[in-house]
């Protein structure tokens, strides 16, 4: 089973989060997509609570062939350390070839990296193209549509719902547990 890992804060998980998934799945690469929302931002950032993140992740996958969301860095408390989360998937998953989903924004910034090295080693990077990013001496995917997650939190504090920047589900989610200041 070759299992791309795909690890971000989703908040919300939207639908360029699932088109990267469906492309990665299409190219043949891999055989399964697992998001994997992070516990703490790397960067301090204060994202919604992360039960909530991860549920959403849960909805938007839902129903989805060879996609499912993992809480396992609520378990493992990494620090946003991806080698740490690599090592545990690579416990869990003992029969599983692992590979890191990656923008190409993340090649070029590899340097700022914990071991990047060694992250690269036990999976692979996939590289996406991300808009705006420079060209990498690798292999690509093509983009997703691109849909910015800071909008879809400004839309929603508005009080509407952008139904086609994220799913039913999680849209539903979004307005049942008031996130992002939605009916406040």
């Amino acid at each position: 089973m070759r299992i791309g890992v795909f690890g971000g804060t989703f908040d919300p998980p939207h639908m360029g989060h699932l088109e990267l998934a469906s492309i990665a799945l299409e190219s043949g690469l891999i055989d399964r997509v697992m998001f994997v929302p992070c516990l703490r931002h790397a960067l301090g950032k204060t994202p919604a609570g992360f039960e909530h993140r991860f549920a959403m992740c849960k909805a938007l996958v839902g129903g989805k062939d060879n996609m499912e969301a993992s809480d396992i860095e609520s378990r493992l408390d990494t620090g946003g350390r991806t080698l740490d989360l690599l090592n545990a998937l690579g416990h869990e998953f003992s029969d599983g070839n692992l590979r890191l989903l990656a923008g190409t924004d993340i090649y070029h910034e590899r340097d700022r990296w914990y071991r990047f090295d060694e992250v690269a080693r036990l999976a692979p990077p996939i590289y996406v193209e991300r808009l705006g990013a420079d060209p990498i001496p690798h292999k690509t995917l093509a983009a997703p549509r691109m849909v910015s997650s800071r909008e879809i939190r400004r839309v929603v504090s508005e009080g509407r719902v952008p139904k086609e920047w994220i799913t039913e589900a999680v849209a539903a989610y979004i307005t049942r547990h008031h996130l992002y200041g939605y009916g406040t």
